[in-house]
């Protein structure tokens, strides 16, 4: 059986998050091993990652997921994104809005084994959460 491109796992990683199963995105593209470095200021597991990211989803309607840019080169692929969404719900200590608010990323991944083996991603929260709070 053979594995697909770093690409094409990267891409549809990203394409299955914004469906929001990340259960099944987890299951399917993140490697059980991950190493997942610092940035952000945030540290993150396996676990912390995939709830920080379902928070989100539980916590906004219309979540819409738009990949800029990804390239690949070798078994790393670099993904610039963004996503958006209106605030429903308490999100991390910020009460509903009900604004509408767009984070942005570039993340780092290595691919292995047709799996997201490990990470790294600067993510603009700090902007995120003062959208919610303007």
């Amino acid at each position: 059986m053979s594995t697909p491109s770093t690409l094409t796992t990267a891409r549809d990683f990203w394409e299955s998050w914004g469906r929001g199963d990340l259960n099944t995105t987890w299951s399917d593209f993140v490697s059980d091993d991950i190493v997942i470095h610092p940035s952000s200021g945030y540290e993150f597991t396996r676990e912390s990652w995939r709830e920080a990211d379902q928070a989100l989803h539980d916590s906004f309607d219309d979540v819409q997921l738009q990949i800029l840019d990804q390239i690949a080169d070798g078994d790393k692929v670099a993904t610039r994104w963004s996503v958006t969404g209106r605030q429903h719900s308490e999100f991390f200590g910020v009460p509903s809005t009900g604004k509408t608010a767009t984070l942005t990323a570039t993340v780092f991944e290595r691919v292995e084994d047709g799996k997201i083996a490990e990470h790294w991603a600067e993510v603009g929260v700090p902007q995120f959460l003062q959208q919610l709070s303007a």
